[in-house]
């Protein structure tokens, strides 16, 4: 894995962290949270206008990869974070496992925001719409990119598997046909 890449995972993890435990998590425990942290989120929910955070429409299932999100994914981001700054590769498995699991909740997700009906909720319009995906789809894609890194690299910090076993497996079939 290169820098950059690294530096992305790790950027997406640590704030992943604050987010789930102080914004995602009031879906479900809002009750429990201090008045400023619940302003806050519902300066979101008003702000960006997403039907699955507010408690009024949220619908079961979601409820349940929100279980999922605060139970299962954020010790993950604990340790994907120290596995990522200390460079251990025991991350890889653990982290295919995060990838498909999160693919799984946010397609769905992003399916319901983009199908909502508007006869549940007249305000949500098109372009609300839009934000709404666009803001969930990072949680798509970087978790989705975070799994292929995983599977397509035998080692995540160094040398000796992955691409870069490939790269050095095709240098040699070149060099012995020239």
């Amino acid at each position: 894995m290169n820098s950059v890449l690294r530096i992305v995972f790790l950027g997406f993890f640590i704030s992943h962290i604050p987010i789930t435990m102080l914004v995602d998590g009031q879906a479900l425990f809002g009750q429990h949270y201090p008045a400023t942290l619940t302003e806050l989120f519902s300066w979101y929910t008003s702000t960006y206008k997403d039907v699955l955070m507010d408690k009024a429409l949220t619908p079961p299932w979601a409820k349940g990869m929100m279980y999922c999100e605060l139970f299962f994914q954020l010790p993950f981001f604990f340790y994907a974070t120290a596995s990522l700054l200390s460079k251990n590769e025991g991350v890889r498995i653990p982290g295919i496992v995060y990838g498909s699991h999160t693919a799984t909740t946010l397609i769905p997700i992003l399916m319901y925001i983009w199908c909502f009906p508007e006869d549940v909720s007249p305000f949500l319009t098109q372009s609300d719409k839009i934000v709404l995906f666009l803001f969930y789809l990072p949680y798509l894609l970087i978790p989705l990119l975070f799994m292929f890194v995983c599977v397509f690299n035998e080692t995540l910090f160094g040398e000796g598997g992955g691409m870069d076993r490939i790269g050095r497996q095709h240098a040699t079939i070149k060099a012995k046909l020239y």
